[in-house]
């Protein structure tokens, strides 16, 4: 891929994600599956759905627990994508503040990429652009089940297809998507994308044309739309992930972290459960960003790579990059490496 960037932007925990996209995914729970069963799930996630309209950001487990919801309610392999297909973006909460501000769908783009906390994200992604196109690939590095993993990003497509037409007044086609499952029968993608979907692939990711991106902003935001919000929220993740990168590669045991942090390593251990996490997931999550930063510098071989993230033998590495990614760091180099497929003309609209 050409200018690939790597974002390393998953969140996970109790950090902060956007009260709107529970608000949205509830919503749409309650649409497919009726109010008995929104309700039972609300109750479960400890939310008043009630109040999700007038909250900013929501801890991220409960975004996840709604979306896990979500794929265990149907067998429909495009249940995500059709959870977003009424996005609408009067429903946007504060983050019609920041659009406000843009005057291109590239603005958008570029506003939600470098800010995740206000667009919400449990992956990480390689950005690509080329000649011609915007390429978005996903990396599962907070190692999400497969399904719901695919799920996300057809949810995540799904939004980013809808808003955008209705940011810019037009129905424009994306280049090309593909998801890393098996083909299934429908076509709600392709149809509501404008492309061909390619499946079995080594990556989910879509790519967009550049004319495209620059199509400018029609959307009238009211006055009241466009009055900032304030974006704060206390994590007990983060305080605990800072703690963690301060001491890259030689990580602390659970034990001493909590010392660190002046709490016994049972009660870090609760607090971390608490918020939907685990002290071997957060310590995952970091080698595994720092380990796909290293490959895709290019500097170091795996050995290398391997002293120094802290693995004394790098079978060990080689074995959990696996685990984190799917595959070891030599392929994973490989599949990066590869060019997006190109699809044929788009369809027309």
């Amino acid at each position: 891929m050409q200018s690939a960037l790597y974002r390393a932007e998953a969140r996970i925990g109790d950090q902060g994600y956007p009260a709107w996209e529970l608000c949205q995914i509830l919503r749409a729970i309650r649409q497919l599956f009726g109010d008995a069963t929104h309700s039972d799930i609300c109750e479960r996630l400890g939310v008043a759905y009630e109040l999700l309209p007038s909250m900013t950001l929501v801890p991220v487990w409960q975004v996840q627990g709604a979306m896990e919801a979500l794929c265990s309610l149907s067998d429909n392999p495009a249940i995500g994508f059709i959870a977003a297909s009424d996005y609408r973006v009067s429903e946007l909460g504060f983050l019609k503040s920041l659009l406000a501000n843009c005057a291109t769908l590239k603005d958008c783009f570029l506003l939600l990429n470098d800010n995740p906390e206000w667009a919400g994200t449990m992956n990480d992604s390689l950005i690509s652009w080329s000649a011609d196109r915007l390429t978005v690939r996903w990396l599962n590095t907070a190692r999400l089940p497969a399904a719901q993993f695919i799920c996300h990003f057809q949810h995540s497509l799904g939004a980013i297809v809808v808003l955008g037409r209705e940011l810019c007044g037009v129905d424009f086609p994306l280049l090309h998507v593909a998801l890393q499952g098996e083909a299934h029968p429908g076509d709600e993608l392709s149809v509501l994308c404008g492309c061909e979907v390619s499946f079995n692939a080594d990556f989910c990711e879509w790519s967009v044309a550049l004319d495209t991106l620059s199509l400018p902003l029609t959307f009238e935001f009211s006055d009241a739309e466009k009055a900032p919000d304030a974006l704060t929220t206390p994590s007990f993740i983060d305080t605990v992930l800072g703690a963690l990168k301060a001491h890259m590669p030689e990580l602390p045991t659970l034990a001493e972290l909590g010392g660190e942090l002046g709490m016994s390593d049972r009660t870090l251990r609760r607090r971390l459960a608490d918020n939907g996490c685990s002290y071997q997931r957060l310590v995952d999550k970091l080698r595994s960003q720092a380990a796909i930063s290293l490959i895709l510098e290019g500097e170091l071989g795996v050995d290398d790579i391997a002293e120094r993230l802290g693995f004394t033998d790098v079978s060990h590495f080689r074995a959990s990059f696996k685990h984190w990614l799917g595959a070891p760091p030599g392929r994973f180099a490989r599949l990066v490496a590869k060019e997006p497929t190109k699809s044929a003309a788009p369809k027309a609209q």
